[in-house]
């Protein structure tokens, strides 16, 4: 019995969610350049993902979710991570530099 309970939550937040969104959307209170992804469907497995990662105790639902939509945005991810290399070396000297600055002292 409280396993029924436990799958309307996660389920009725989503519902509550999008309903919300496309109110919102309907009203012109979402731009139009944040409408366009936000109302993508290769997003909606993340972001039903995302709920039910917070609302349900279950987990693995949530993680199987996210992972679809990370597999729908794959192309996306890897045209924006194709030039990170370039990037790799002064992050990492950055952060060196901040944790000799600010690391702990031992005294």
């Amino acid at each position: 019995m409280a396993k029924k309970n436990d799958n309307r939550l996660p389920w009725g937040v989503t519902l509550l969610v999008f309903g919300c969104l496309f109110l919102l959307k309907q009203l012109h209170v979402i731009p139009a350049e944040i409408a366009i992804y936000l109302f993508d469907f290769k997003n909606y497995p993340l972001i039903i993902g995302a709920i039910f990662l917070l609302f349900h105790s279950n987990k693995n639902i949530g993680i199987v979710l996210i992972v679809l939509g990370l597999l729908f945005r794959l192309s996306d991810i890897i045209q924006l991570t194709r030039h990170i290399s370039d990037y790799i070396w002064p992050v990492l000297l950055i952060l060196a530099g901040a944790v000799m600055v600010f690391g702990t002292k031992k005294k």
